[in-house]
């Protein structure tokens, strides 16, 4: 049997090379180890995703809206100064005899010019002119034609001898020609912004940028 002195030395032994062990990897019945457990690992609250906002919808610009009142293409100083009292749309020259010149465009047909294109997409037709008068007269014509169509129908009047020229943000061509009989003058413009096609056919009715006035009156 060995002696209590002996025990005491294995106690006191064990006890040091326990707290060894506890030091370092701990010791039975101590202690819990320190490495996280995988319950613990998985329990773990991920970080949260940042949210992508929702793109705002955006508006796509519909056509511009034309008059459907002949004394409504340009401001009223102007249309007195332009057109004064010449009467509007008169019946003698097939008019409705009102100031309103709302017509329906029609679908031109195949192989159609420039000119037959344009005035098929007519829809406000307005006519200043005195019954009384010869040649003496002033027409604007306006309606909505795809750019695409337009620009080619431009093209073809400056094939035709038209001087196109970029004017008001968009693009005019012009024709003058002297009348026949008169000694006057008759100049064709075709005016294109965007969708928009504007004719002025004038004889003896001088304007000041009438194209300016009416683009001012359309688009701001």
């Amino acid at each position: 049997m060995k002696s209590t002195t002996t025990m005491r030395a294995a106690i006191g032994t064990g006890a040091t090379a326990c707290l060894i062990l506890v030091l370092t990897a701990g010791c039975a019945g101590g202690a819990g180890d320190a490495t996280p457990s995988p319950s613990e690992t998985s329990s773990a609250t991920p970080p949260s995703a940042t949210a992508t906002p929702t793109p705002a919808p955006t508006e796509t610009a519909g056509p511009v809206a034309l008059p459907v009142d002949c004394t409504d293409i340009v401001d009223q100083a102007t249309y007195a100064s332009t057109f004064g009292d010449i009467p509007l749309n008169p019946v003698e020259f097939g008019g409705s005899g009102t100031s309103s010149g709302v017509v329906t465009p029609t679908t031109p047909p195949a192989g159609a010019g420039a000119r037959d294109v344009v005035g098929a997409a007519t829809e406000l037709s307005c006519l200043w002119r005195d019954p009384r008068a010869d040649v003496s007269g002033i027409s604007v014509a306006m309606g909505h034609l795809e750019p695409a169509a337009g620009a080619a129908a431009l093209d073809g009047l400056a094939s035709q001898g038209y001087t196109c020229t970029s004017v008001h943000e968009g693009r005019s061509c012009q024709l003058v020609t002297p009348d026949p009989l008169y000694p006057v003058d008759r100049a064709q413009t075709y005016w294109l912004r965007d969708d928009v096609v504007v004719t002025v056919d004038q004889t003896n009715v001088p304007t000041d940028d009438l194209i300016g006035s009416i683009a001012t009156r359309l688009f701001g």
